[in-house]
């Protein structure tokens, strides 16, 4: 019955590759740096090349837990997982507000040139 279960929690997932770039968390605002992510991201598709694979292949990789969808305040509101507990009034995380960067320098993205836009 757990395996049926956790089969289904990651067929929610989106792939919408946005937990494979780097992100820091300052205060209440989550940067997202849109230029470093992890080798195994593909940019073109924006998704992971070994996703099935991941949690095995790559040790920076965490699974994403109904936990996680419920409070952490680093997932993007377009998160599969983010939109589940939404949906059954589960999700906790304080307010944050995500800023898509590019790069060393910190440079914010525009609405049109992030992947998502930032939210608030």
């Amino acid at each position: 019955m757990f395996k049926l279960l956790a089969k289904s929690w990651e067929h929610k997932c989106n792939r919408c590759g946005l937990c494979c770039h780097e992100k820091v968390i300052i205060g209440d605002e989550v940067l997202l740096d849109m230029n470093t992510h992890c080798e195994h991201y593909d940019p073109k598709t924006h998704s992971c090349k070994i996703y099935i694979e991941r949690l095995t292949l790559h040790r920076r990789c965490r699974k994403i837990t109904p936990f996680h969808a419920m409070f952490a305040r680093y997932l993007p509101d377009e998160c599969a997982y983010v939109q589940w507990a939404r949906s059954r009034h589960l999700r906790f995380a304080l307010k944050r507000r995500i800023r898509f960067v590019q790069g060393d320098r910190g440079d914010s993205l525009s609405d049109g040139e992030a992947l998502f836009g930032t939210q608030s």
